[in-house]
């Protein structure tokens, strides 16, 4: 097997990686597109290059256990996530839809429905839930073959403070925790925001912990290409 990594950083995917992976496809040899990044929507544009989803290897399906899921299509208006008995379901245009709490003051009383494009339409992408002082949260994002693939939480000034990754099947899966990273001489507004861990739940049968994506990512190729036996391109 031929493993072509895909370094674009899109969930498009790169054009030029797509092609050779099909050409190596119609020669015979079994190939896949590898990725690093997490895109909850990038199954849904395999499609585009005339590709399936058996010729992606996502790290990130990967740590999910999501490597093989039949894809459903989940209207934001049967969203299990959203309680019908206290939010009420609003208008719905091409891109958004909003859930709200009428008559209360308190608490995370509406939800943002941010929807997959193309058709059918009203496939639920993100669940952005608002405070009372019109901050965002906590956002539910879901995967594009129709399951809650991860929830991220917000610090107060609205930076991410860490994200919780889940299987197919609503266990979690792996966590990332962010932080400041102070540098010295700089205003403390001028930190940039940094990821000091990527916890795995299961990989392999193995409970890991990482530093960041990147060191998570460099253990993923090594420890591919040896259960495999792959080059890599």
């Amino acid at each position: 097997m031929n493993l072509y990594i895909d370094n674009s950083d899109l969930p498009t995917l790169d054009v030029n990686v797509a092609a050779r992976v099909k050409e190596d496809r119609a020669a015979g040899n079994d190939a896949k597109i590898v990725v690093r990044g997490y895109y909850p929507d990038q199954h849904m544009h395999l499609a585009n290059h005339g590709l399936t989803d058996q010729y992606l290897l996502n790290m990130y399906d990967v740590f999910q256990k999501a490597t093989d899921v039949d894809p459903k299509m989940v209207h934001y208006r049967h969203n299990p996530q959203i309680d019908k008995t206290r939010y009420h379901l609003d208008g719905i245009d091409w891109g958004m839809a909003q859930a709200r709490r009428f008559g209360t003051t308190y608490g995370r009383n509406v939800i943002d429905v941010e929807l997959f494009a193309g058709n059918p339409g009203g496939r639920s992408s993100m669940l952005h839930y608002i405070d009372r002082l019109d901050n965002v949260a906590v956002t539910d994002i879901w995967d594009w073959r129709g399951f809650k693939s991860a929830t991220r939480y917000y610090q107060t000034n609205g930076n991410i403070s860490n994200i919780i990754f889940y299987t197919p099947t609503g266990e979690v899966a792996a966590r990332a925790s962010f932080m400041w990273q102070h540098i010295e001489g700089k205003p403390n507004n001028e930190w940039p925001l940094v990821q000091t861990s990527l916890e795995v739940m299961d990989y392999d049968g193995q409970h890991l912990w990482f530093e960041s994506e990147m060191h998570a990512w460099e253990y993923f190729i090594q420890h591919e290409k040896q259960k495999q036996g792959v080059v890599f391109q």
